[in-house]
């Protein structure tokens, strides 16, 4: 069945995973950093999944926290052509807006926004070809 809580066009686009450190995780992984979001992050490839491994930039970080209680999986991330529509269709099924759509230096200053439900959890939504 296909739940199109997301918006018909949404596609899957990675899972983000918390890392204490990119480099022992990946030693020549390409690292950027995002102040935003006060996150050091690295994409990688396992078996064709796309990962996003996120470590905290500072002990600021929301990262820290999940680290500290042991969770890793972090979020899935669908990318959606309009993040407004997305966000009031995510609304009609529950879902909660927990950070709002910010520029992300990882995606070339491309808008993110985070959702969660108890259901699913966090969901990270990437707008397709937006610049902030």
């Amino acid at each position: 069945m296909n739940l199109p809580y997301f918006g018909e066009g949404a596609r899957f686009h990675h899972v983000g995973l918390a890392v204490s450190a990119i480099r022992d995780v990946c030693p020549g992984c390409e690292t950027t950093h995002d102040p935003i979001q006060r996150v050091n992050v690295a994409f990688v490839s396992l078996n064709g999944l796309d990962v996003e491994l996120i470590e905290p930039a500072d002990a600021s970080s929301p990262v820290t926290a999940s680290l500290e209680k042991g969770i890793k999986l972090l979020h899935v991330c669908y990318e959606v052509d309009d993040m407004e529509a997305t966000l009031r269709e995510c609304r009609r099924h529950g879902f909660h807006v927990i950070r709002q759509p910010a520029p992300a230096t990882a995606f070339d200053r491309q808008r993110i926004a985070f959702v969660f439900s108890r259901a699913f959890g966090v969901v990270e939504l990437l707008e397709r070809g937006s610049e902030a």
